[in-house]
């Protein structure tokens, strides 16, 4: 669910041309952000349907009919700076492929690069990877997931705030789906070891966020809720899955 009075889209003050493509890029993020989440590995339709996309809507519906494993790791790292997604679906029998994402914090000064056609998008293209993984790569996954209960422990009851750093993990194996997050600073988040294997996977270049205490003035550089762009929590339902409700 996202909590609080609002996800916030634009500034009071300065309504410059950056400011005005971000404001749109945010009005449609919040209209959109509810929109189921199906499996379309593009930029805008992921944006477009994030908490979804988080929330694993696609895995969830599919997980009793579809053959084989799925994983979904998202991590948060501080959500204006990175996000790092690793979505790991079924090839070849006894074979699995990754594909990774990472977006990082949008450059608006790169939006015009044809001034009849321009990619209003670019600032939020993802750097990709996509590598094959063997039956024993996914066990030892697996193995991780176990080693820090992801399968037979309770979520977190704390709020995952868009400012924070956390891994949001889903799975759906031999047909069961669960869903679990790991909080830094907790101790399950510091004992996790498959952030250090998704690592040896990823071939973005692109180092992770490591994390560290933040602030809505680290973050934003300002304690004016009217500046917090993209400012939102994530929280666990009682019957254990993300809720994603936008609210108004």
């Amino acid at each position: 669910m996202i909590n609080g009075k609002s996800m916030k889209i634009g500034h009071k003050k300065g309504f410059s041309f950056k400011s005005r493509i971000g404001v749109l890029m945010a009005v449609a993020l919040i209209a959109l952000s509810a929109c189921a989440y199906e499996g379309v590995d593009n930029p805008v339709a992921r944006k477009f349907s994030w908490f979804s996309y988080i929330a694993a809507d696609d895995i969830v519906n599919n997980c009793p009919v579809k053959k084989g494993d799925r994983y979904r790791f998202v991590y948060n790292a501080v959500y204006n700076e990175q996000v790092r997604t690793y979505d790991i679906i079924p090839a070849e029998p006894g074979r699995f492929r990754i594909y990774i994402s990472v977006v990082e914090e949008a450059k608006i000064d790169t939006i015009i690069t044809d001034a009849t056609y321009p990619d209003v998008y670019q600032p939020w293209h993802p750097k990709r990877s996509i590598t094959n993984l063997s039956g024993s790569d996914i066990e030892t996954l697996r193995k991780s997931l176990k080693d820090v209960d992801f399968f037979d422990s309770s979520p977190p009851r704390e709020d995952l705030p868009s400012i924070g750093f956390y891994w949001v993990v889903s799975a759906c194996v031999k047909g069961k789906f669960t869903q679990n997050a790991f909080l830094w600073p907790h101790k399950k988040f510091k004992a996790a070891q498959f952030g250090k294997l998704l690592s040896a996977w990823d071939f973005t270049d692109i180092p992770v966020n490591p994390p560290r205490e933040t602030s809505h003035l680290s973050v934003y550089g300002t304690n004016d809720s009217e500046e917090f762009i993209n400012d939102f929590n994530l929280k666990f339902g009682s019957n254990g899955l993300i809720r994603h409700t936008v609210l108004f």
